[in-house]
């Protein structure tokens, strides 16, 4: 299942809708029949989520957008990597089952060179259920897009083309290239300022966000 998930493939049957950031200059692909959730909570810039509940779970695609961002890509991989390690550092002692894992990484093949995937299994305390979370880095200039794909790791299978029709689908739009400098001439006005480039603000590490229980009693 896996080497497929990371392979261009065709869709069986699954309607798609196209979103469009102007803000951020890309584009990818939703199941038409999914949410969309504009503004959403945490650090996210959009999010799409499944119509209906499996394990007491709504399967979701969660992206994160940024810009400008300066530092490489290899910075924010090794972040999540570092991130994972610190929290299963802190999960328990000596023989205890790591509460969150990467399974695989390496290269995605998109239309977007350099992009870069993480297969990590965490565990949802909440809902006593293993997750499985693809996630999908892309730089572009100065634009970072983080596209993370989650649902039970008992329906992965059954969810993971669609996983992959939306991941390969990430495409960022050419002619929003940083426009060309003004010919104008700039006003007078105080020196600018010598600081180093903005870069992205770190945020914290989420690996699995909080998710949405249909029914507050405990599963028996």
């Amino acid at each position: 299942a896996l080497a497929i998930l990371f392979m261009p493939a065709l869709s069986w049957g699954q309607e798609y809708d196209v979103f469009h950031s102007e803000e951020y200059a890309f584009s990818m692909k939703y199941p038409a029949t999914w949410k969309k959730i504009d503004n959403p909570r945490g650090n996210y810039y959009v999010v799409f989520q499944a119509p209906d509940m499996t394990d007491n779970f709504r399967n979701r695609i969660h992206v994160a957008a940024h810009k400008p961002v300066k530092d490489p890509l290899k910075v924010f991989l090794d972040e999540l990597r570092n991130g994972i390690k610190d929290l299963q550092s802190k999960a328990g002692g000596a023989g205890q089952t790591p509460q969150v894992k990467i399974l695989d990484e390496g290269p995605f093949r998109s239309e977007v060179p350099g992009a870069y995937f993480f297969f990590i299994q965490a565990y949802e305390p909440k809902l006593k259920l293993w997750m499985d979370i693809v996630i999908v880095f892309y730089k572009h200039q100065d634009t970072l897009l983080r596209v993370s794909c989650l649902a039970p790791a008992s329906m992965m299978e059954k969810f993971h083309q669609v996983f992959n029709d939306v991941l390969v689908s990430v495409k960022f739009d050419e002619s929003k290239a940083a426009e060309p400098p003004s010919s104008q001439e700039p006003p007078v006005g105080p020196t600018p300022s010598r600081q180093a480039p903005q870069t992205l603000e770190r945020a914290p590490l989420q690996v699995i966000p909080e998710p949405e229980v249909s029914a507050p009693a405990p599963r028996p």
